[in-house]
């Protein structure tokens, strides 16, 4: 496996509220977004990834028989408690949240859990697939036939959430596992560029090129020449 990261401010934004966590040693990779337009969301988003870090490594290190989905799924529960703590401690933090889409890569399986709008993508055989579904109010609309996917992209409200860490003391955690091929690449990432370039462009550039450093440094630059105006963070995985 081959993999490569970049977390960006982005052209627009002042503050990189964004936050990427990636433990090759654990075969966890994970970014998370603050929510913007909230009081500290650099601060949840940091704290988010640092408890399920500490999770999945003290639960690697007890010797227990893991359950891929079970053990990512209560990591993030246990972020989201520690956000949710957090920000009631704290006046100036009050309201903080985050996205977050994590993955844990054992053998064959891969499993993917998440909160919110940040994506994990698989190309396999040059077809892109999403492996999760956005927690937000144009999804809904999408999932209730009201609304395209191609409508949704460009919808004003897309940014919307339905589900976010941090907001209340227990959040529902959306698990899935796949099994994993050589050759298949993967992308971890935020609406910074998920919510300006289209799947199928993504795509293109995933297979662009055989290096992942020059794969998100392109993807970086489609974000930014597209109108991103948010923080742009990804991981970027090769499966050798």
């Amino acid at each position: 496996m081959r993999w490569s990261q970049i977390t960006e401010c982005g052209p627009v934004r002042r503050r990189n509220e964004d936050w990427v966590c990636a433990c090759p040693d654990l075969g966890v990779f994970a970014v998370a977004d603050g929510m913007g337009g909230h009081r500290a969301g650099n601060i949840a988003s940091k704290l988010a990834l640092e408890v399920l870090e500490e999770y999945i490594r003290s639960s690697a290190g007890a010797g227990r028989p893991v359950q891929p989905c079970l053990l990512l799924s209560e990591g993030i529960l246990r972020a989201n408690e520690a956000v949710y703590r957090a920000a009631l401690a704290k006046e100036e933090w009050q309201g903080m949240g985050s996205t977050l889409n994590a993955c844990l890569l054992l053998g064959n399986t891969l499993t993917v859990a998440n909160v919110g709008d940040s994506r994990a993508l698989l190309l396999r055989n040059n077809g892109i697939s999403k492996l999760t579904s956005d927690h937000s109010l144009v999804q809904e609309l999408v999932d209730g036939g009201g609304i395209t996917e191609e409508e949704a992209f460009n919808h004003p409200r897309r940014n919307v959430l339905t589900r976010a860490l941090g907001i209340g003391p227990r959040v529902e955690v959306d698990s899935f596992e796949y099994n994993i091929v050589q050759g298949d690449r993967l992308l971890l990432c935020t609406d910074g560029l998920c919510g300006f370039v289209t799947p199928q462009r993504i795509g293109e550039l995933m297979s662009s090129a055989d290096d992942p450093d020059t794969v998100v440094h392109r993807l970086l630059q489609e974000a930014i020449a597209s109108g991103s105006n948010d923080n742009i963070t990804m991981i970027f995985l090769v499966v050798d």
